[in-house]
C-alpha cells in the first residue's frame, strides 16, 4: 500500500479514537505515507498529516467531503491506498464516498460485540451490503468476531480477521500498603448505560465504609442520572464524577482496584491500560473482556451478572482481601504481564500485514 488513511468521527476519546492516533503516530514514525481523516474537531499546530472536518459526525454531507478526499488522494497515488475506517457514521460515509474510485482499498475494524442496528433484523441485508464493501473486517476480539459473523453470514466470513487492539503500556506504580488506609477504586469510560457504572456505585453504597474513593474518569449523556444516584444515596464523599482527563496514567496510579461494569466491550481497552501499571481488576465476565483479561489470572476478578449488585459486592472485597492475602506486588506482576501481551507495536504490524494481503 502507498498511502495509509485512518478515518474516524472524531480525535477526541480513549477507545478508537485513541487507538486511530496511536496507530497514525507510529505509521509516521516509520516514515510509512499516513494520513488520518476526523469527521469532527479542528486542527492544531501539532497536527502533521491530519485533516479535521469540522462537522457534525452524523451529517450525511461528509460523504461529499470524504470523496473529496479520497478523490484526491487516489489521483496523486501510483500504487493502492490502504483507507481504514472506525466507528459507525464513518463505515456507512466511506463506502458510499468511495463508489467508482480507483486504487481505494477498504478497511473496516469492528469495535464492539453488538449495536442497537443489530435488534432491527430488516437492516441486516442493507448492512450486508456496506459491510461487502470492505475488503477485511478487523474484529478486535473473538467475540467481536462470532457476534458479526452470525449478523454478516457465510458470505463475508472469508473478509473477517481477529487482530486484538493494542493498548498504551503505562509505568508500573508502586502502591503502598492496604495497612491502616482504606482502598481507592477506580473507572474509566464513557458515560453510557452500556458501561454500567450505575451498578457499581450501588455496590459502593453497600460498602462505603470499606473503601476510601471510588474515582470515574469519562463524560457522556449518563453524567446526570450518576449524579442523582450518588446524591440520592449520599454518597458524595465516596464517589466522584472526575469528567474526561487527559491525566488516566495518573489516575491509574492513584487507584489499588479498577472496575470494569459494562454489559457488553468488544475489548476492553482500560482494563489493559489499567493492568499494566499493576492494577487487579474486576470486571463484567462478557465476550471481549473475558479473552482480554484471562480469567485464570489471579489479579482478575470476573462477575457473572453485570447487573447484580451483590456480585460486585463480593467480588471488590474478595480482591481487597487477595491484596491483603497475596500482596500488592505480587497481584501487580500478574497483571502487568497479562496487559503486555497487547502493545500499540503489535497490533500496528498485524494491520500493515492485512493491508499488504488484501
Amino acid at each position: 500500500m502507498e498511502k495509509i488513511i485512518q478515518v474516524i468521527s472524531g480525535a477526541k476519546g480513549g477507545g478508537a479514537e485513541l487507538l486511530v492516533r496511536e496507530l497514525h503516530k507510529i505509521y509516521l514514525s516509520q516514515n510509512l505515507e499516513a494520513h488520518a481523516v476526523y469527521l469532527s474537531g479542528y486542527s492544531d499546530p501539532s497536527s502533521e498529516k491530519e485533516v479535521f472536518l469540522g462537522a457534525n459526525p452524523r451529517s450525511p454531507l461528509n460523504v461529499f467531503r470524504l470523496r473529496k478526499i479520497l478523490k484526491e488522494q487516489s489521483c496523486n497515488a501510483s500504487g493502492n491506498i490502504a483507507v481504514h475506517v472506525h466507528l459507525t457514521w464513518p463505515f456507512f460515509y466511506v463506502a458510499l464516498a468511495s463508489l467508482g474510485l480507483s486504487k481505494i482499498k477498504l478497511f473496516y475494524t469492528e469495535h464492539s460485540t453488538t449495536n442497537k442496528r443489530r435488534n432491527i433484523h430488516l437492516l441486516r441485508l442493507l448492512e450486508r451490503f456496506f459491510y461487502a464493501r470492505y475488503s477485511r473486517i478487523i474484529c478486535i476480539s473473538q467475540g467481536v468476531e462470532k457476534a458479526l459473523f452470525h449478523w454478516v453470514g457465510f458470505a463475508l466470513a472469508k473478509r473477517l480477521v481477529t487482530i486484538p487492539n493494542g493498548s498504551r503500556i503505562y509505568s508500573l506504580a508502586e502502591r503502598p500498603s492496604l495497612t491502616g488506609r482504606l482502598p481507592r477504586l477506580v473507572s474509566v469510560g464513557s458515560l453510557t448505560s452500556r458501561k454500567n457504572f450505575a451498578t457499581a456505585i450501588k455496590a459502593i453504597a453497600q460498602i462505603k465504609d470499606e473503601i476510601g474513593l471510588y474515582t470515574i474518569v469519562g463524560e457522556g449523556p449518563e453524567g446526570y442520572r450518576l449524579e442523582q444516584i450518588i446524591k440520592k444515596m449520599r454518597l458524595e464523599g465516596k464517589v466522584r464524577l472526575l469528567g474526561w482527563s487527559d491525566t488516566i496514567e495518573t489516575q491509574l496510579h492513584a487507584a489499588d482496584i479498577q472496575l470494569v461494569p459494562s454489559q457488553w466491550e468488544g475489548f476492553g481497552l482500560v482494563a489493559v491500560e489499567g493492568m499494566s501499571t499493576g492494577l487487579p481488576v474486576v470486571a463484567s465476565n462478557v465476550d471481549g473482556l473475558r479473552e482480554v483479561l484471562d480469567e485464570y489470572n489471579p489479579s482478575v476478578t470476573l462477575v457473572n451478572e453485570p447487573l447484580s449488585v451483590d456480585e460486585w459486592v463480593s467480588a471488590i472485597r474478595k480482591v481487597i482481601a487477595d491484596i491483603h492475602v497475596q500482596g500488592a506486588d505480587c497481584l501487580a506482576c500478574s497483571s502487568r504481564k497479562q496487559a503486555e501481551k497487547f502493545t500499540l507495536g503489535q497490533m500496528a504490524e498485524r494491520y500493515l500485514d492485512v493491508y499488504r494481503l488484501a
